[in-house]
């Protein structure tokens, strides 16, 4: 009888971990991360040096906002005249959490992880409500062309005769 149930348990385990094995692993080109305390959960946060004085910094480790988050995106030359910004549009649901998220959370910053670039962050300043996160720098052209993969440009959602999407400051 125990035999029986050994076998059983084993054979559910061996089902259990092939159908498991079967998943496809998401893997994420674009997530949003909130700027964390050092005080946090060792296993919860990432260090982060950022900045010219590589300053340390420490981020959740959980995005707050991924992929599946983003509506559109806008790309567009930084001014360092080297790299690449981009602004990204979140969704209806994202943006209610955005702004929530911004509202509770200002002067902290908000990190970008894209692929294989290196961490970007913005600066919480002011709650936004209109869903649209800026990264002014540091994103190259294939990560343009990872974007334009994944996320619809905004010039491809617009009417023609329709308003365009233009960063504040950028006019």
């Amino acid at each position: 009888m125990t035999r029986g149930i050994l076998i059983t348990l084993l054979l559910s385990g061996l089902v259990c971990a092939c159908l498991g094995a079967g998943k496809k692993y998401k893997l994420y080109l674009v997530t949003f991360h909130l700027e964390a305390e050092k005080t946090d959960n060792p296993k919860m946060v990432t260090p982060v040096k950022l900045g010219s004085d590589h300053r340390q910094y420490f981020f959740d480790k959980i995005p707050s906002f991924t992929d599946h988050d983003i509506r559109w995106f806008y790309p567009f030359s930084a001014d360092d005249g080297v790299s690449y910004g981009a602004a990204f549009k979140f969704k209806d649901h994202s943006t209610t959490e955005l702004k929530a998220i911004t509202l509770t959370n200002q002067g902290k910053l908000l990190g970008l992880r894209c692929s294989d670039a290196p961490l970007q962050a913005v600066l919480i300043d002011r709650p936004i409500s209109d869903g649209v996160v800026v990264v002014w720098n540091g994103l190259q052209q294939k990560h343009l062309q990872e974007f334009r993969k994944r996320f619809p440009h905004v010039d491809d959602l617009a009417p023609p005769s329709g308003p365009t999407f233009s960063l504040p400051g950028r006019e």
